[in-house]
């Protein structure tokens, strides 16, 4: 029961169930609209249903009502699976001992009924099975996909955390702090974090076009170089734009340098119209930029990074996202990269 409860109250009312349930409602009706009039042309059959000059014996009727009767049970399990399917059972078993009642009272009238309802019984049977093994199937593929994806994409991260020693695990540390994010801002649906955690994983795919001796220079670099490193942005997009195997998979790789208050690049793009798993892509990188050391640096205190975000708050970051961060921070989320690397 408990277990049953749980499940209802994952269920939410959208537009689509709603318009499943009055689907269920109207055949549900129209079932029992059929069976009146079944009843009744039985219990009528010497009379006639006048159209015009001509007729339709009562007699006839019952055999069209049940064949109406036998459909609407198959369209449930077509259309609600499981459900149709035990929904279909429990009529056609309740349609069942009415009939024997009948046959015991030597009404052999309602011979063809008891033959429709088994040759219903064995239909919705059939479909039911192939429902299921037809969900099985895609299932399997699905998973079979999404292992396929992971093991392109991780090829991919791997690729681009090896350009540079100072960086690696770079990629998978701001996938991780992209979920951690997005979680603490509201997102809970574990598809849009998946998505999110993948897209993370190859914001930075861009700089395998970038040569190793200007990514890993140590020093200051010059106006040429520094566009060069610009360029992987713009470069992260053109590699990912056309792959289709995930919905806006190049999105943190375009517009994880974008600014908050549109002086970033490559777009100059502002506010809500950089896309949000960008938005959060560019705190998360931020944050583990500053949380690593690197060629030019050691990395910085925990403490001063949350300062220098909350700085930055509305200006490079956007304010929500830097508040998710700062509250992760208070709660103590980052509590393992608090101390700075010693000299």
């Amino acid at each position: 029961m408990n277990k049953l409860l749980a499940k209802i109250k994952k269920i939410k009312v959208t537009p689509k169930l709603v318009l499943k349930v009055l689907y269920w409602l109207f055949l549900f009706a129209l079932y029992h609209v059929c069976e009146y009039l079944n009843q009744y042309c039985n219990n009528a059959r010497g009379g006639m249903w006048r159209i015009g000059n001509s007729g339709i014996p009562f007699a006839t009727l019952p055999g069209v009502f049940t064949s109406l009767l036998m459909v609407i049970l198959i369209i449930w399990v077509v259309h609600f699976r499981k459900f149709g399917f035990y929904a279909a059972i429990t009529i056609l078993g309740i349609r069942f001992i009415r009939l024997g009642i009948h046959l015991y009272h030597h009404n052999l009238m309602i011979l063809p009924g008891i033959f429709m309802s088994l040759v219903t019984l064995m239909a919705v049977g059939i479909i039911y099975q192939a429902n299921e093994a037809l969900i099985k199937t895609e299932k399997k593929h699905h998973k079979e996909q999404e292992e396929f994806t992971k093991s392109i994409i991780g090829a991919f991260t791997n690729c681009i955390d090896g350009k540079d020693a100072y960086t690696n695990g770079h990629s998978y540390r701001v996938a991780l702090y992209t979920t951690m994010l997005a979680n603490k801002m509201g997102v809970t649906d574990q598809a849009t974090l998946d998505k999110y955690y993948n897209i993370g994983l190859l914001h930075d795919i861009g700089k395998i076009s970038i040569p190793d001796a200007i990514l890993t220079k140590p020093g200051k670099l010059t106006a040429a170089e520094f566009d060069t490193i610009r360029s992987h942005a713009q470069e992260g997009y053109k590699i990912l734009k056309d792959v289709k195997i995930q919905e806006d998979i190049a999105a943190g790789a375009h517009y994880h340098h974008e600014r908050y208050d549109g002086t970033g690049y490559p777009d100059g793009l502002s506010g809500k119209a950089i896309p949000q798993v960008a938005r959060i892509i560019a705190v998360a990188d931020a944050f583990d930029a500053m949380s690593s050391t690197r060629s030019y640096r050691k990395k910085l205190p925990l403490d001063y990074i949350a300062r220098e975000i909350e700085t930055y708050a509305g200006t490079q970051f956007d304010p929500e996202v830097a508040n998710a961060f700062l509250s992760l921070y208070e709660e103590g989320a980052f509590d393992n990269l608090r101390n700075p690397d010693p000299d």
